[in-house]
C-alpha cells in the first residue's frame, strides 16, 4: 500500500511508520513530534549520501520520547519539494507550515473510505507481522516457534520505531539465566554418563531423563537468545495497538502454540471476538 500525498501543489510520498500525531497525549511535556509537526531542524538533506541519491536524513524524538534516526533515500521530486519546504525558513519552523493530522486523514479518506494515518500504520505494522511469520515459522518444537513469533513482531516494532531503553535490571537477569543454562548442561553432562554406565534394563529412563534435559537446556537458550533480541525493542506496543489479532490467533492455531504462549489473560479477553471467530486459514 503506497500512496502520494499532496502538500499545496508538491507531492510528498509519506514516510511509513511514522506517526502522524501533532497533538500530544497528556501530561507529555517532552519535545516530541510527528510527520505533521516536523520541524525544519529535524531533517537534513544530501545530493549524495553513501553512494545514494536524494537522501533525507531524518533525526526527532517521536512517541514516548524514542529518538527516531533513519536515512532515507527519495524520488527527486521529494526531494526538490522538500528543499522548497525549507526555503527561508529558520530551524524551529515547521517544516510542513499548512499540513495538520486533520488534513491528512481527510486527504487519505479521499484515496479509500475509512483510510487513517492510524489505520495507514496498523496496515502496514499487520502484513509485515504476516509475512515474517511466513517466512520465520519453520521449526517444530514450541520455544521456537515462539521465538519465531517474537522475531517476527520485533520485524514490525523496529518499523513502528518501537524503541526501548534497556530495562535497568537486563544483565542481572541475563546473569541469572546464563547461570541457569550451565547448571542444566551440568545436569546433562551427568546425564549422559549415568546413561553410559546404565545396565540394559535401566537405559530406557536413563535416556529419558538425558533427553528433558537436553530439552531443558534449547529452552532456556532460546529464552536467552529472545530475551537478548529483545533488549532494546517494546514489542507489547505493537502487539496490542498496530497489529491485527486474528493474525496472531489464526498463526497459533496452525502452528498448534497455545494461544497463552502470545496473550495473557486480560490480552485474550481483549481480542476474544478474534479468538472466536478466526478459522487458521485467515489471511490479513
Amino acid at each position: 500500500m503506497d500512496y502520494t500525498l499532496y502538500y499545496g501543489n508538491y507531492h510528498l510520498k509519506q514516510v511509513k511508520y511514522i506517526l502522524a500525531g501533532t497533538e500530544k497525549e497528556e501530561g507529555e511535556t517532552a519535545d516530541t513530534v510527528g510527520c505533521c509537526s516536523l520541524r525544519v531542524e529535524h531533517i537534513k538533506l544530501h545530493p549524495e549520501l553513501d553512494g545514494k541519491c536524494n537522501v533525507v536524513e531524518f533525526d526527532f524524538l517521536g512517541k514516548d520520547s524514542i529518538r527516531y534516526y533513519n536515512k532515507v533515500p527519495v524520488k527527486k521530486t521529494v526531494f526538490k519539494n522538500l528543499k522548497l519546504f525549507m526555503e527561508n525558513k529558520d530551524g524551529e519552523d515547521d517544516l510542513f507550515d499548512k499540513l495538520n493530522t486533520t488534513l491528512l486523514n481527510k486527504h487519505l479518506q479521499s484515496l479509500m473510505p475509512g483510510l487513517s494515518a492510524k489505520v495507514f500504520r496498523t496496515y502496514n505494522a499487520s502484513i509485515t507481522l504476516q509475512e515474517q511469520l511466513q517466512v520465520l515459522t519453520d521449526s517444530d518444537s514450541i520455544p521456537e516457534k515462539i521465538l519465531a513469533y517474537n522475531r517476527a513482531n520485533r520485524a514490525v516494532a523496529i518499523l513502528c520505531n518501537h524503541q526501548r531503553a534497556p530495562p535497568k535490571t537486563f544483565e542481572q537477569s541475563m546473569t541469572n539465566l546464563n547461570t541457569k543454562i550451565a547448571s542444566r548442561k551440568e545436569q546433562c553432562a551427568i546425564a549422559k554418563k549415568e546413561l553410559r554406565e546404565a545396565k540394559k534394563e535401566a537405559e530406557a529412563t536413563k535416556d529419558q531423563k538425558l533427553q528433558m534435559c537436553k530439552e531443558g537446556v534449547m529452552k532456556l537458550m532460546l529464552q536467552a537468545t529472545d530475551r537478548q533480541e529483545n533488549k532494546q525493542v517494546a514489542l507489547g506496543t505493537s502487539k496490542l495497538n498496530y497489529l491485527d489479532p486474528r493474525i496472531s490467533v489464526a498463526w497459533c492455531k496452525n502452528t498448534e502454540v497455545p494461544l497463552e504462549k502470545i496473550y495473557n489473560k486480560s490480552q485474550k479477553q481483549k481480542f476474544a471476538w478474534a479468538v472466536d471467530m478466526t478459522a487458521p486459514d485467515f489471511v490479513f
